[in-house]
């Protein structure tokens, strides 16, 4: 699913929030739009925060506004992060610049620090348009939006981080950072250094488009990572990837599956983990993984496979959108013995999909015996799917599915 639906659902979400008293308090809803937009201003003393800002600043250290509030003000669930609902947070919710006499920026070097005086800091996108930053450490493990926040939500403040930071050329972001998009490092012209966080999952395409000065990346976990579009805009950092094969390899990850053969089988013994679309080039008719570990979402979205053998050793969770964007797809087999639990997402799963246009025949063989009944409630494969499954647990697939069943 795309980054903007999930966001936008969270922005609703955070909205209703707001209005009950959560996230900026007391029941209280702000005005978002009152917030003034960050514009060029002579050198000086620069004021950027609007009244309602002004109000929210609890602490304030070298040019850091933040507003203390509590876990329950600052999540939804604060138990799922290892808080009670009363614990006390900080959100840094705003950056505010301090020039000398001669006009010359104070604060160049920032860094937004993990904890005050043993309290969690959450970075709420403090920083577009700054250009006078040089270089930005969110050493925080969290970050986050609120209504408070220095541009509206139209202007897709959800989607930026330090968009307009033209002088920017060192970036490390926040622990929980999973997404980076086109406009996150838009104007970051400068840019020569930065660092993917552990918990980054999708690097888009396009997403370095304006870094035209960038040598280096750095990767806290780079396994961890399912998208990595975005590497492909970096010649300096793929084509020396790039294997005699075709193939291109990165700690054991398989970012690119080259154009292979009538037959491709990728070991476990060299490839660890299949990143998304990494069989997009691949002419194969046949896919064997033996010994893969992980599967990552979208996998196998776009190639030309006809059959695809998932050996026994892989992973059982099957990752969202795994085969869904198959072009020719007509045999599945998933070989594993385990329970299988099919597209776990944040809102619950997200099933088996596999497109239907009521011509194509599809065979999927899956040799599990186990059921996991909440993910099968979610498949939306139709009569043109059939699923050999054990006997044991065809009844179930027929409950749960509206695929033709029938046993092993």
């Amino acid at each position: 699913m795309k980054k903007k639906n999930v966001l936008w659902g969270v922005a609703i979400a955070a909205a209703v929030a707001m209005a009950a008293g959560g996230g900026i308090g007391e029941g209280k809803q702000e005005d978002w739009l009152s917030a003034p937009k960050v514009q060029a201003q002579e050198p000086g003393p620069k004021v950027t925060l609007s009244p309602i800002q002004k109000e929210k600043v609890s602490l304030k250290q070298d040019g850091l506004c933040y507003y203390k509030t509590t876990a329950r003000g600052a999540w939804g669930n604060p138990k799922e992060r290892g808080f009670e609902d009363t614990d006390p947070v900080y959100e840094l919710f705003a950056f505010e610049q301090e020039f000398d006499e001669n006009g010359n920026a104070k604060y160049t070097d920032i860094v937004v620090p993990k904890e005050i005086d043993g309290i969690p800091v959450i970075d709420c996108n403090s920083f577009i348009n700054h250009d006078e930053i040089k270089s930005l450490r969110v050493q925080a493990a969290y970050s986050g939006w609120r209504d408070y926040s220095m541009q509206s939500q139209d202007e897709d403040l959800l989607f930026c981080r330090v968009e307009g930071c033209k002088n920017l050329e060192y970036y490390e972001m926040a622990d929980d950072t999973d997404y980076l998009d086109d406009i996150d490092l838009k104007g970051c012209t400068s840019l020569k250094e930065i660092v993917i966080p552990k918990g980054m999952k999708s690097m888009e395409d396009g997403a370095f488009g304006y870094c035209e000065n960038l040598k280096s990346i750095k990767f806290d976990d780079f396994s961890n990572l399912d998208c990595v579009d975005a590497l492909k805009d970096l010649p300096w950092w793929w084509d020396k990837r790039v294997r005699k094969n075709g193939m291109v390899i990165y700690q054991k990850c398989l970012l690119d599956a080259g154009k292979g053969s009538k037959t491709v089988t990728i070991r476990g013994n060299k490839i660890k983990k299949i990143m998304s679309r990494a069989f997009q080039k691949s002419k194969a008719k046949t896919i064997k993984l033996v010994n893969v570990k992980k599967l990552s979402e979208d996998t196998f979205s776009g190639c030309n496979a006809e059959k695809i053998i998932v050996g026994k050793e892989t992973d059982p969770v099957i990752p969202s959108g795994c085969f869904g964007s198959t072009r020719s797809l007509k045999e599945l087999h998933i070989m594993s013995r385990k329970k299988l639990i099919w597209g776990p997402v944040p809102w619950g799963y997200s099933g088996l999909c596999l497109f239907d246009n009521g011509k194509d025949k599809i065979d999927i063989y899956i040799h599990s015996d186990k059921f996991h009944t909440e993910s099968m409630k979610q498949w939306s494969c139709g009569k043109n799917v059939t699923v050999h499954v054990p006997k044991k647990v065809v009844a179930k697939y027929r409950k749960y599915t509206k695929c033709t069943v029938v046993a092993l």
